[in-house]
């Protein structure tokens, strides 16, 4: 009798690299449809409440095992599915009822089952999991193929109503323009078979053109405006994904522009995606320092962005996420928001979002004295917008922190990610009002260097490297009309000390304001070398690469289109960076797509 599978959100490991084998109790069959799967989910051993609206989730892929005995993008074919709340049986019990979708070819399914909100703002899963797919689709002798989406299936039956046609071809054709229009809603499209289904289809069309223009079923007009639509929605806009498509279709030019860049990447080096300076709105607006004609299309260059998903390690979006010049502060958490959740959500890599001075809401409001602090987003706001508390990837944080390390063991690389604009709320002016705004005070505090410095630049694993990313550059000499830098030497400093493995003291100069005075101090001389192999940021809206003392820093390009000659569904329109790390050669490349450029250097 099969077990009953039981899985806990906590991810309790069996051995590195491993996956739970469920085959025991549940396997699957190429192209069956409303597959039962009963899953009991625990949290930390104790049955799952289903709180804020989760539903179970399943998603990986289905083929062969290469070589580390899993199924990846390259030996597979990618499958998700996301249930609903009929799905919950009671107890931490839900029963899937999986469409054949899942089950596209024979082999193992390898990834992943979790809860996740149907929006999927919220996202946990448990351990890996993998089980068999057997050949022999009992629906194989109705179909032609094994495996047909739904897509492919409308299409076969017009195919049908096509050749059974003899005097009714436009109003059949109208049918098949509402039946894909349907689909098309619904985000149902198989893309590696659409492209040879519809080159069938066009043949078709050419059948039914010849036709028409014999029999005078119907104008050519008609038709010239007919294939065009069709063209139009099924050729030049192509959806991908459902993990990767959020908010925007992604235009097929651009799509092969995308498909060229990944395969620039090495297959063989860590790779973190940058995106940052997006200073998204949710309209146009004619900014106090400068117009930003785009801003508002976002939406679109995260999807292409998200795209790349498959292809990198890591994906980050490093601060200025919105443009945070909005009056209401309700609508810049709005904004904040929407862009965050969809930042987060995805499969394949980890994801994380780093906190920019726009982001808070203060630059619309720091020309104002009489500022209030519910006029700027707080901090504990600010861990709710960015889920830092819900530790998506695994990471370590400082109790919900707006930053965090963690480890990759694989390509022995020790990712921190910084906050750069750290400034103290508590310190206020006689009136109440704050004394420091995130726009124009780049800084961090005592609790963060704290940390820092005994948990995150403490305890690297011998013959790790490490990669800082923060929003502000980490540069001296570097300067901003009417904005302050303080504390960045110390974090210089104790990168300087674990890159050489000695020991370090520092305390703020006298030029920081009494509130921001903070001192520090570290000792790796136990530790030993751990160097530092870049350290990434944005905020300057350029690419700069500069050498200090033990290791280089980098600036990536603003992701917002400042140009309104540019069409914003275009690569020019958009600028990110994947960043390479050959460990091994000291190497670092820097692919940038859109107006991104090519860099490099050695470390």
């Amino acid at each position: 009798m099969a077990e009953l599978i039981t899985l806990d959100t906590y991810k309790q490991m069996i051995k590195a690299g491993e996956a739970f084998n469920i085959a025991k109790s549940f396997n699957a069959r190429v192209g069956d449809e409303q597959v039962p799967l009963v899953v009991k989910f625990l949290e930390r051993g104790k049955a799952q409440q289903f709180e804020d609206g989760l539903v179970p989730f399943m998603s990986g892929f289905v083929g062969n095992l290469d070589d580390a005995g899993k199924v990846t993008a390259e030996t597979g074919e990618p499958v998700s599915y996301t249930g609903t709340r009929s799905d919950i049986v009671g107890l931490g019990m839900v029963k899937m009822n999986l469409p054949g979708m899942m089950f596209p070819q024979e082999g193992y399914f390898y990834g992943f089952l979790g809860l996740e909100t149907p929006d999927h703002s919220k996202r946990v899963s448990t351990f890996s999991v993998w089980f068999h797919v057997y050949n022999g689709n009992p629906d194989m002798f109705v179909n032609k193929e094994p495996f047909r989406s739904e897509l492919q299936k409308e299409l076969d039956r017009v195919e049908v109503l096509i050749e059974q046609t003899e005097g009714t071809i436009k109003a059949k054709l109208i049918e098949w323009e509402k039946l894909i229009n349907d689909l098309i809603t619904n985000k149902n499209i198989d893309l590696e078979q659409l492209e040879s289904r519809m080159a069938t289809a066009e043949g078709n069309l050419k059948l039914l053109e010849d036709k028409i223009k014999a029999d005078g079923l119907a104008t050519q007009a008609d038709l010239d405006a007919f294939i065009k639509q069709i063209s139009n929605m099924l050729f030049d806009v192509v959806n991908v994904d459902e993990g990767a498509d959020i908010g925007e279709a992604l235009p097929n030019n651009l799509k092969k522009q995308l498909d060229d860049f990944k395969a620039k990447l090495p297959e063989d080096q860590f790779k973190i995606a940058i995106i940052s300076d997006a200073h998204y709105e949710d309209r146009y607006r004619n900014t106090i320092w400068g117009s930003y004609p785009h801003t508002k299309d976002a939406y679109k260059h995260l999807t292409a962005f998200n795209y790349l998903q498959d292809a990198v390690d890591v994906m980050i979006a490093n601060g200025d996420h919105v443009n945070g010049l909005d009056a209401s502060v309700e609508n810049t958490k709005q904004e904040l928001s929407a862009y965050n959740e969809k930042m987060l959500t995805g499969v394949n890599t980890d994801r994380y979002a780093l906190a920019g001075n726009h982001d808070d809401g203060s630059p619309s409001k720091s020309y104002n004295k009489a500022i209030a602090p519910a006029e700027i987003i707080s901090n504990d706001e600010l861990e709710q917008l960015f889920h830092t508390h819900d530790l998506i990837n695994g990471e370590v944080r400082n109790d919900g922190s707006m930053y965090f390390y963690k480890d990759y063991d694989e390509a022995k690389i020790r990712l921190v990610g910084l906050y750069t604009e750290d400034i103290p709320e508590n310190a206020v002016n006689d009136d109440g009002t704050p004394k420091f705004t995130r726009w124009l005070y780049h800084t961090y505090g005592q609790a963060q260097l704290d940390w820092l410095a005994k948990v995150a630049f403490s305890n690297i694993p011998k013959e790790y490297q490490v990669v800082v990313v923060g929003h502000t550059p980490l540069y001296y000499g570097w300067t901003d009309t009417g904005a302050n830098q303080y504390n960045f030497e110390l974090v210089k400093g104790l990168l300087d000390a674990v890159d050489v493995g000695n020991s370090y003291s520092g305390s703020s100069s006298s030029a920081v304001p009494t509130d921001m005075q903070v001192s520090v101090n570290a000792d790796y001389s136990e530790q030993g070398p751990r160097p530092v192999a870049a350290f990434i940021a944005g905020h300057v809206h350029k690419e700069l690469t500069v050498p200090l003392d033990r290791f280089t820093m980098t600036t990536v390009l603003n992701d917002a289109n400042t140009d309104s000659t540019v069409e914003s569904d275009s690569a020019q329109s958009m600028a990110f960076t994947v960043y390479c790390f050959d460990t091994a050669k000291r190497k670092v490349s820097m692919y940038g797509f859109g107006r991104a450029t090519d860099r490099k250097y050695d470390y």
